[in-house]
């Protein structure tokens, strides 16, 4: 026995951990393997299962020690300066003395991209993706190629790239297709395009939100960051951006530590693998604005227009473009309708041009996709309710687009503006008893916002007017309940994402530690977006000059207000005489809360009249006699403690306490009228 088959016999009885038994001549190259225990005889299916699992035990093991063996080999020949072809020798004869194969472990190289035809591919991608924007398209390819032709220093990033446009003009659009189809070509390692929104730090406090946000940014596989709305940033998170881009490294001031996936502040200073700076080695760079050049020097400084290599522009939007988008996406509906709907639709050729000439010109392309979405919607819920019928024409009728099918006709735009809901709206607001100057200013900004919207779909300028606002008035006056109804209606009309209502105090803004304020604040802001933010007694956010917490909170609205200026609206209420000293106090406030509405006390008549009114919602009404003592009652409260008496809660304690005397009266004379509050049933007294 050679000292292979000796090794080999020595192999397989440690990976087995059984009797070997050697081969005889006739079976060289074979093994035969004795299974001994005390166990009692097995069936013969079960004894061979065993033997089939532990022979792939066996083989697993060795060729773990195989793998192993061909490690040390490989590190001995390197050693011994063996060369490659000794080295696929060896490994071939290991190979057939033990029947088993190593895993090859040597790096295969990667086939080797044609870039200049790579960038040919990913600009005839995106000329038939993006809609007339082909200098845009052919500028940014150039933009992404350029490193490639003109290399980059080891650390630095790509390139730096300025992407300038208006809203609309489909910049966020053009860059996630460039990501994915370079991706596809093999020009990065993941599709994924990154977007930070530099509005949204407002402060020093949210530093360690930005750190973890530009880790993060930094960290994954996809090699394009995109900064925009910078011209809102907060300046020191500005300047560090603007290292990144100049050295390819953002220097932290502070250690940090990763603790799953987290940077952590390090409480020490012997750490291990501590984070002191974050690198953009290999990044591409990208600053998103409407606003120039001009805008990259007032927010990053002049030496970072020098490092700007590309400027890429987007044109608005226009009829021509628009066109082009809306044929686009027809198909592209026609096509998804038959596909998921199972329906069979065809346009009229009077749809397009109702589109060019009716989508919110101020949106550009953005509002053709969400008419389009819309048409989808309407189209789904045409299939679940009318499932037989398969066919159809999309076409205009009567200055609307529909879908005709057989003699039916069904709206295809969901219209921003629902009618219903302004009535219904409405019918609150004129049923509120009194507040005639605020119903008065709710309805003539009614008026306004409807006229803006007519005039943008026509492309015309909009004169906008402030929509935030100050309601000052004694608890119990209807600021709540009237905020509740802005929000219903600018919902309604469009003006408002959502239209829901966040109704928040001091103690839901303003945090007990330093740095959580600000977070605290944009929290709360973010909830509120699309709808109304109502800030109820806002004056207790400004406690002197040394309340650093409130001013802090307010400096957050205030940014939020201009940020999202287009999709929130702020109303901020207390006592006439404190938000007057408030906004004194705040002269920046003044200036951007324009709206004042005072909602006045009730006087005793409309107090009457709110008591009759909660009183029939409950299924109860008035005795004539009650009438006229209650009002005298409400008047001589309201003359005296209107602001602590709660106005219309006033009238509510005093039903409430009036169902429950009567239900005791009712009791004792059962006969009586179960719907009636009697003159008695009142108290016509008032305790502070």
């Amino acid at each position: 026995m050679n000292r292979r088959e000796e090794e080999r016999k020595r192999l397989l009885q440690e990976t087995m951990n059984r009797h070997y038994e050697p081969a005889d001549k006739k079976t060289t190259g074979e093994v035969k393997l004795h299974l001994h225990d005390e166990k009692p005889k097995e069936s013969s299916s079960s004894a061979t299962d065993r033997l089939l699992r532990s022979a792939d035990n066996a083989f697993s093991s060795l060729k773990e020690i195989l793998n192993r063996q061909q490690d040390d080999l490989r590190t001995l020949a390197q050693e011994n300066g063996l060369n490659e072809e000794s080295m696929k020798r060896m490994q071939a004869e290991i190979e057939k003395d033990y029947g088993v194969q190593a895993e090859d472990k040597t790096e295969k190289k990667a086939e080797p991209i044609d870039v200049d035809q790579a960038f040919v591919h990913v600009e005839e991608t995106l000329q038939k993706e993006v809609i007339g924007q082909d200098e845009a398209v052919k500028a940014l390819c150039s933009a992404y190629r350029r490193p490639y032709i003109m290399g980059s220093q080891e650390g630095d990033v790509r390139n730096v790239i300025l992407i300038n446009g208006p809203k609309g003009s489909g910049r966020h659009y053009c860059l996630r297709t460039a990501s994915k189809a370079m991706y596809a070509q093999g020009l990065l390692p993941s599709p994924a395009l990154t977007c930070l929104d530099l509005s949204l730090y407002t402060s020093k406090a949210q530093e360690q939100v930005f750190l973890q946000d530009m880790y993060e940014a930094l960290s994954k596989e996809g090699k394009i960051i995109c900064f925009e709305n910078f011209e809102s940033g907060f300046a020191p998170f500005l300047r560090m951006i603007a290292d990144l881009i100049m050295t390819g490294t953002m220097p932290l001031n502070k250690r940090y530590v990763l603790n799953k996936g987290m940077l952590v502040e390090a409480q020490s200073g012997l750490v291990q693998e501590a984070v002191n700076a974050l690198s953009a080695k290999d990044f591409y760079l990208v600053l998103l604005s409407s606003k120039g050049v001009g805008a990259v020097q007032d927010a990053f400084g002049a030496q970072i227009v020098r490092r700007i290599l590309d400027i890429v522009t987007f044109h608005a939007f226009g009829a021509k473009e628009a066109d082009a988008f809306a044929q686009s996406a027809m198909l592209a509906l026609l096509a998804q309708v038959k596909e998921r709907l199972k329906m069979e639709m065809t346009m009229d050729q009077n749809v397009i041009p109702w589109i060019v000439e009716n989508y919110d010109k101020s949106q550009g392309a953005g509002a053709i996709a969400d008419m389009f979405h819309d048409f989808y919607i309407s189209l789904s819920e045409i299939a679940m309710q009318n499932g037989s019928c398969k066919t159809g024409i999309i076409c205009v009728d009567g200055q609307q687009p529909v879908v005709r099918m057989g003699e039916e006709r069904f709206p295809l735009l969901r219209s921003k503006m629902s009618q219903d809901e302004i009535d219904a709206v409405n019918h609150e607001l004129d049923a509120i008893i009194g507040l005639k100057p605020v119903k008065d200013y709710i309805h003539s900004l009614q008026a306004h916002i409807e006229m803006n919207r007519l005039r943008r779909a026509k492309g015309l300028a909009a004169s906008e007017v402030a929509r935030h606002m100050i309601f000052t008035g004694n608890p119990g006056t209807g600021k709540t309940t009237v905020a509740r109804l802005v929000a219903r209606y600018m919902k309604a009309i469009g003006a408002l994402s959502q239209g829901q209502l966040v109704e928040v105090s001091r103690k839901d803004l303003v945090a007990q530690y330093v740095g959580q304020t600000a977070p605290l604040t944009m929290s709360v802001i973010k909830s509120a977006l699309g709808g109304v933010l109502f800030i109820d007694e806002a004056y207790s956010l400004y406690r002197g000059d040394n309340d650093s917490f409130g001013k802090e909170a307010i400096d957050t609205i205030v940014k939020a207000m201009e940020d999202y200026r287009d999709d929130l609206i702020v109303i901020l209420a207390g006592y006439k005489k404190e938000m007057g000293e408030f906004l004194e106090a705040n002269s920046g406030l003044r200036s951007r809360f324009p709206n004042t509405i005072d909602f006045p006390d009730y006087t005793g008549e409309e107090l009457l009249a709110i008591c009759k009114l909660q009183a029939e919602n409950r299924g109860y009404h008035l005795a004539e006699d009650a009438l006229k003592p209650l009002e005298d009652f409400f008047t001589a409260v309201q003359a005296e403690h209107a602001a602590e008496a709660g106005n219309g809660r006033l009238a509510r304690n005093e039903l409430e306490e009036a169902i429950l005397r009567q239900a005791k009266r009712i009791l004792k004379n059962p006969d009586a009228a179960l719907d009636v509050l009697e003159r008695d049933d009142f108290d016509y007294s008032y305790n502070a």
